[in-house]
C-alpha cells in the first residue's frame, strides 16, 4: 500500500491574507498539519500544494497558476498532483488531502483515520464533527423575527433530535483509482463517505478572522 499526503496550501486566500501562513504560537499554521503527518508514519510521500516555494523538501514541484483559481476544487489538485507523480514513475494507490488549517488535530487522528479507511478503501473517507444542538432545533430569520427551519421537528424532546454531521475540512482519505482518469470532477467521486469522528475542538478550522479569533481563544484557554 503506497500513500500520499497532500497539504494545500496556496499562498492566496480571500477573507484571511495568507490564511495558510498565520502564524499560531509563532509557527506557521500549515507546519502544524505537516508535523501530523510526518509523526504518523503513514505516508510514502508527503507533499506540500502550492505556488509558491514553502519548505523545498516536501515540494518536488510547484502547483501552477491555473490551478490556485478561486473556482478551482480540489479534486483538480489531487489528479494533478497524482499525474505529476505517475511521470516520475511513483503511483499511489492511496492519497489523504491534509487541510493545513487544523491545528488541533493530532497525528493519532490520522492513524485512527487511515485505519478505518484502509477497511473499506471502496469509499472515500472525510473528517466530520456532529452539529451541537442537533440542526432540527435551526431557526432561521424572517425580517425582524427569527424561527424554527421546520417546526414539528423545532418542538419535539430534543432527545428525539436527529443527529447530523458536517465536514470538519480537516482530512479526506481517497483511493485513487478514479483520480488517474483523464477527467475529475467533484460530484463523480462519491456521494457516500465513511465518517470518521472528531471532537468539536479538534473540528475548528481557519476560514474566516472569527474562526481564527475562536482559535486562538482555545489555545489560550488549552
Amino acid at each position: 500500500m503506497k500513500r500520499l499526503v497532500i497539504i494545500p496550501a496556496k499562498s492566496k486566500s480571500i477573507r484571511i491574507r495568507k490564511k495558510n501562513f498565520v502564524l499560531i504560537n509563532n509557527m506557521p499554521i500549515y507546519k502544524y498539519t505537516l508535523n501530523n503527518v510526518l509523526k504518523s508514519k503513514l505516508f510514502n510521500k508527503v507533499h506540500i500544494s502550492s505556488d509558491k516555494l514553502i519548505n523545498k523538501k516536501y515540494q518536488e514541484f510547484l502547483r501552477p497558476p491555473s490551478l490556485c483559481k478561486d473556482k478551482t476544487s480540489l479534486n483538480e489538485v489531487i489528479h494533478w498532483t497524482l499525474l505529476k507523480y505517475k511521470e516520475r514513475g511513483l503511483i499511489f494507490n492511496s492519497v489523504c488531502l491534509a487541510y493545513p488549517t487544523s491545528p488541533m488535530l493530532e497525528a493519532i487522528d490520522f492513524k485512527k483515520a487511515c485505519a478505518k479507511f484502509e477497511k473499506n478503501k471502496n469509499f472515500p473517507l472525510i473528517s466530520v464533527s456532529k452539529f451541537n444542538p442537533s440542526i432540527d432545533e435551526a431557526m432561521i430569520k424572517r425580517g425582524k423575527f427569527v424561527r424554527p427551519r421546520n417546526i414539528k421537528k423545532f418542538y419535539k424532546d430534543s432527545k428525539k433530535h436527529k443527529e447530523y454531521f458536517f465536514d470538519t475540512g480537516s482530512f479526506v482519505f481517497f483511493n485513487t483509482k478514479k483520480f488517474y482518469k483523464k477527467n475529475i470532477l467533484s460530484d463523480n467521486l462519491s456521494q457516500l463517505f465513511i465518517p470518521f469522528v472528531i471532537s468539536r475542538i479538534k473540528s475548528v478550522d481557519i476560514n474566516t478572522k472569527e474562526d481564527l479569533n475562536f482559535l486562538k481563544q482555545i489555545i489560550k484557554i488549552k
